[in-house]
């Protein structure tokens, strides 16, 4: 699967196909919003405060996402590489239409029509991933990536380990640590919410199972 290496994984921020409610995959490179460069813009001054600090920036091509680093990246000076294949997911027909019922064929498995099947953009991601994170020095033990790019990538990665992901927020900062004992998903996962000002690490929606066994 993905090399066992940590690194921060963030979605970006609403685009105007997101406000339109309208399916914009890999094939509408869709800009953010006002709202999308601000929730950037907030996140940027916070990232200072993470226990393990970014060192790269690695992201999608397509616009909402390399601006979406480009206001994360104020302030951090990080070197940031842009990258085609971890744009979103080529839906084919589905591009440019009303979302909630592209979101039905998505639930029950439909495959885009025309464009990219399932399977074929989880090997893309899997593939992009792995040139990530094998692209530093591996016995450099401080190498943690951002990845940013869009809520399909996060869905690919599941179904790569054949695990159920929540929906994804925009611009919600996500934190993997390998965790080999968890078995069918060995990974660990926090998100850091913006709270008062701070950023506040709590265990994803998708992991709670692994949270509690921590605890128990």
């Amino acid at each position: 699967m993905l090399p066992a290496k940590a690194f921060y994984l963030i979605r970006h921020g609403e685009s105007e196909a997101n406000k339109a409610q309208i399916a914009a995959g890999g094939g509408i490179d869709s800009p953010l919003t006002e709202k999308g460069q601000q929730q950037a813009k907030d996140l940027a001054p916070l990232i200072a405060s993470l226990e393990v600090q970014p060192t790269v920036i690695h992201h999608s091509a397509m616009q909402r996402a390399a601006d979406t680093a480009r206001y994360i990246n104020d302030g951090l000076g990080l070197d940031m590489t842009g990258t085609w294949d971890l744009r979103e997911h080529d839906i084919g027909d589905w591009e440019g239409q009303p979302w909630a019922p592209v979101m039905q064929d998505i639930n029950e498995k439909v495959e885009p029509p025309n464009g990219e099947t399932y399977w074929r953009f989880a090997q893309r991601i899997q593939s992009a991933f792995t040139d990530v994170l094998e692209s530093e020095d591996t016995e450099a033990p401080d190498f943690v990536p951002m990845i940013v790019c869009h809520g399909g990538v996060f869905h690919a990665m599941g179904l790569l380990y054949e695990y159920g992901i929540s929906e994804i927020q925009n611009c919600h900062l996500h934190y993997y640590e390998p965790h080999p004992e968890y078995g069918e998903f060995p990974w660990k996962v926090s998100v850091f919410d913006i709270e008062d000002g701070k950023l506040v690490k709590k265990p994803a929606n998708f992991c709670l199972s692994q949270a509690l066994e921590d605890i128990i």
